[in-house]
């Protein structure tokens, strides 16, 4: 699986921005690397993955484990299609986190499909 590394780190950057806005939460993390770990050759998996099946720290905690700070690139706008998935989680925005209402999430979520495809691969064991 590409996207768990330092420098190609695509596939964990969405994981952690997904859990950073609220659109998943800790046991869906560990859901996820049981996931990857069942879906891949194990020796070819960073050591990370094997711990976050049972992680439940903080996000700080979160980052040493990993051993670095992924990121996921985007533009503005799929990043507040990201919260339209929260929201269609059932969320709620609050102002204090995001500069937009749950309306405008869902719109950008409606013009970048391509988000909620992302999602669905990625964590296929959540309904929508």
């Amino acid at each position: 699986m590409l996207g768990l590394v330092k420098g190609n780190d695509q596939t964990i950057g969405f994981v952690v921005c997904c859990l950073l806005c609220g659109v998943i939460n800790m046991d869906e993390v560990n859901r996820w690397a049981e996931k990857v770990i069942g879906e891949n050759e194990v020796s070819d998996l960073p050591d990370y993955i094997f711990d976050l099946i049972d992680f439940n720290g903080t996000i700080t905690e979160l980052d040493r484990l990993l051993g670095f700070f992924p990121y996921w690139r985007r533009t503005k706008a799929q990043g507040r299609a990201v919260y339209g998935i929260a929201v269609k989680r059932g969320e709620k925005l609050s102002q204090d986190d995001v500069s937009f209402n749950e309306e405008q999430a869902l719109e950008a979520l409606k013009k970048h499909p391509e988000i909620e495809k992302l999602f669905r691969e990625t964590f296929p064991f959540i309904d929508l």
